[in-house]
């Protein structure tokens, strides 16, 4: 009974060491969230006190050879687990990975036809105008639909919400071309940023080799695109982010490496020439974000889109260094609103960089949202007006 408990303990002791020795994004060990402490906490008293408990008094009453028969179906149960697990994994991420588009864009509903009392917008752009974290009332198109009807009274405001989770400026140019442009809408909203940001990186569970102009290398933009990864990977990348301190390291990066930068600029080109086309007005707008150089350890807990999307050799950008890259996309944004001569709103400023307006990265609480439609408000009423 004493070898089994020793072997018991040498493999729990280890388990609740790599727990124990978590790192921070500094490499700092023993620093850690409430949640995180809890967690801890639970986990030592049932690996080093419950089950050791259970295990003396089962082979006390019962005899090692009994130990070791009810110890086989357990084992037997946790093969099922696992297995049962690699099969759901599959079958609930397999459909995310459209083979061009990489999510589907949404069905819309909308009259064909319109009369010319109907003033109708369109939004554009990733998961940060989708917002599906909010309440569809939350959300920031929304917002500024019913802003626009009480500040335009005499006209009947329709606002489509043509965002979608992980879209890209590509993504968008083709979802506007195949589909949005059929809302004939009067305004096109276009703010995009991040989620080109991160295509300039080829982290390991999400893409394929080096970096692509058209985005191929990154799951979902191509028929060539990275599959999901493996729920082998995905148990892999649990142990290595919570399993003794991270091998990954936040470090500051030159804006040359965000790679997609100029592309970024290509493919939003691409979109205001088809709306222009159209005879639709377009606006553009930076996009808001959290990164800063000072953050407290509630609001670093909060970010992922760094460490999780622009891993890439064991290293990503800190958020110092994600601050500026933002600045840099926002900045082309601002570029291309003077090279097209279109209306340009201010998005990034307008909402206060803590966590009454964000509850990550980049996508927003209510308050966020409420902020951001304001912003776009007032710009949208001001185009209006130098129109007429």
């Amino acid at each position: 009974m004493k070898k089994v408990l020793l072997i018991y303990y040498i493999f729990a002791l280890i388990l609740v060491a790599g727990f124990a020795a978590h790192g921070s994004e500094t490499h700092e060990i023993y620093i850690y969230s409430k949640k995180y402490l809890a967690g801890l906490i639970v986990l030592a008293i049932l690996v080093l006190g419950v089950i050791p408990w259970w295990i003396n008094r089962f082979i006390k009453k019962n005899g090692i050879k009994e130990f070791f028969m009810a110890l086989l179906p357990s084992l037997l149960t946790l093969l099922l687990i696992y297995i049962g697990g690699h099969y759901y994994y599959y079958a609930t991420q397999e459909h995310l990975f459209d083979p061009f588009m990489q999510m589907p864009p949404q069905e819309y509903q909308y009259a064909a036809q319109k009369d010319t009392n109907t003033f109708r917008i369109l939004c554009i752009g990733g998961s940060t105008t989708r917002n599906v974290r909010l309440d569809s009332m939350e959300q920031y198109p929304t917002v500024l639909q019913q802003i626009l009807k009480n500040k335009i009274p005499n006209k009947k405001v329709e606002i489509l919400n043509a965002g979608m989770d992980w879209y890209t400026s590509k993504h968008s140019s083709i979802n506007y071309a195949l589909y949005c442009r059929d809302f004939q809408p009067d305004v096109v909203v276009i703010m995009h940023g991040i989620n080109d940001l991160y295509r300039s990186f080829s982290p390991p569970s999400l893409a394929v080799g080096e970096y692509k102009h058209d985005y191929s290398h990154f799951y979902g933009p191509s028929i060539a695109g990275a599959k999901p990864p493996t729920f082998e990977s995905m148990i892999n990348t649990f142990i290595r982010k919570f399993w003794f301190p991270p091998t990954y390291e936040a470090r500051s990066f030159d804006i040359s490496r965000f790679k997609s930068l100029d592309d970024f600029s290509k493919y939003m080109g691409t979109l205001i020439e088809l709306v222009q086309n159209d005879g639709a007005k377009v606006v553009l707008v930076s996009q808001p974000y959290l990164y800063k150089s000072e953050m407290s350890d509630e609001e670093k807990n909060l970010l992922w889109m760094n460490s999780g999307m622009c891993l890439e050799n064991g290293k990503y950008p800190n958020s110092e260094t994600m601050a500026l890259a933002m600045d840099a996309y926002n900045a082309k944004t601002a570029k291309l609103a003077d090279t097209y001569h279109v209306a340009f709103v201010h998005g990034e400023p307008a909402l206060p960089k803590d966590l009454t307006c964000f509850v990550d990265d980049v996508h927003y609480t209510p308050l966020g949202a409420k902020k951001l439609a304001e912003t776009i408000a007032k710009g949208i009423i001001a185009l209006e007006k130098k129109s007429n």
